[in-house]
């Protein structure tokens, strides 16, 4: 029998043939996976116990300490979750499901409650990598099993993003709202790509799930047909000394496919290079070096203590950051009131120019 996680459903909705590939390394945790794992325990215990100051130790299962900083981004997500919902907060529920092609989804998800028959899944991404809830094949796997595991319809499903720690022009708590009847949709279109994976489909599709692909480094024939065939159309179909608009475009367009699968090729590589050489392989011009971040105190080291051996006073009063402030609940029209931003000059963005031009001149009448 196939089992698919939940997390993994994104790539398997690209790419179905990924579940043919065998032998991929093993997957390794790192110290930002072991933080978030840190955080989300911490989140658990909160939202359990329904309180903000819960019984914990000072570490996580995983080692990692529960700091001021996670508290910091953490407490005002659950006070307000706590203020919100009367009915029970689940964490960490199992939802495993059977797909009709006999595939296996399994989950657990962050949080789930109900409030008015919505359905709310909610997930913690505790790292500084956006994630979107929009389309997020993980949530909606999620709430495929939630609402399987509850044998119940709801007027609406509400998929939500807590990402406290990056800066986010929609705020740290992003949602995606659909209708009972969009779900089953996306439910459909999930059991037809699981009809690929139980068939053994071994069709390798290159996409932006690419970027977390054991695969990619050394295994994936698609990533590299990508690459190569990127390079070539635009090295062999812009050669002329002056471009069109529309030829910069294209070309833009081709060159940053092209960067982003040199950087998903380049880190599967790195990752690879350096479970070999732990491993005892060689790998000829490379070695492996310890990296660290910046220095910090140690748990027991206070400003007071400082100034008994140094005999200087160490400390410093400071004003939070505006982005600390508005989690904290100062209203935005305070800090936009409060704060400057140096200009760092002008940068070229893609943006969707349909929606540009909508927005400068207003949509166009439709004449009857």
């Amino acid at each position: 029998m196939k089992i698919i996680r939940c997390s993994s459903l994104a790539r398997i909705m690209q790419c179905a043939g990924f579940s043919t590939i065998t032998d991929l390394p093993p997957n390794t945790s790192n110290d930002a996976a072991k933080l978030g794992t840190a955080a989300g325990e911490y989140l658990e215990a909160m939202l359990t116990q329904r309180t903000i100051t819960p019984k914990v130790n000072l570490q996580a299962e995983n080692g990692v300490y529960f700091d001021e900083e996670m508290k910091f981004h953490l407490v005002p997500f659950a006070k307000e979750l706590l203020n919100t919902v009367e009915g029970e907060i689940l964490c960490e529920t199992r939802i495993d499901w059977m797909s009709e092609s006999g595939v296996q989804i399994r989950g657990q998800y962050d949080m789930s409650y109900v409030l008015d028959n919505t359905l709310f899944i909610e997930d913690l991404k505790y790292g500084y990598g956006i994630i979107d809830p929009k389309e997020n094949w993980q949530l909606l796997g999620y709430a495929i099993g939630e609402v399987i595991r509850q044998g119940r319809a709801f007027d609406e499903i509400v998929l939500r993003i807590f990402q406290p720690r990056p800066r986010h022009e929609d705020g740290p708590l992003r949602e995606w709202r659909i209708t009972y009847q969009e779900l089953l949709n996306y439910k459909a279109q999930i059991e037809k790509q699981l009809k690929k994976v139980a068939m053994g489909l071994k069709e390798l599709v290159s996409g932006k799930s690419c970027k977390w692909c054991p695969a990619a480094g050394e295994r994936c024939p698609a990533i590299n047909r990508a690459l190569y065939e990127g390079v070539d159309i635009v090295m062999s179909d812009f050669t002329q000394d002056t471009l069109n608009d529309a030829d910069i475009a294209k070309e833009l367009g081709l060159l940053e496919r092209i960067n982003e699968i040199v950087k998903i090729k380049k880190d599967s590589l790195e990752q690879l290079s350096v479970s070999r050489i732990k491993n005892g392989s060689i790998i000829p011009g490379f070695v492996i070096e310890e990296s660290f971040g910046n220095r910090y105190w140690k748990k027991n080291v206070t400003p007071e203590s400082l100034e008994v051996i140094t005999g200087m006073d160490l400390s410093e009063k400071t004003i939070l950051s505006p982005a600390k402030c508005e989690k904290l609940g100062v209203g935005k029209e305070v800090t936009e009131a409060l704060t400057n931003r140096w200009s760092r000059g002008v940068k070229l963005v893609r943006k969707d120019t349909g929606k540009i031009g909508d927005k400068i001149f207003g949509k166009p009448e439709v004449v009857r």
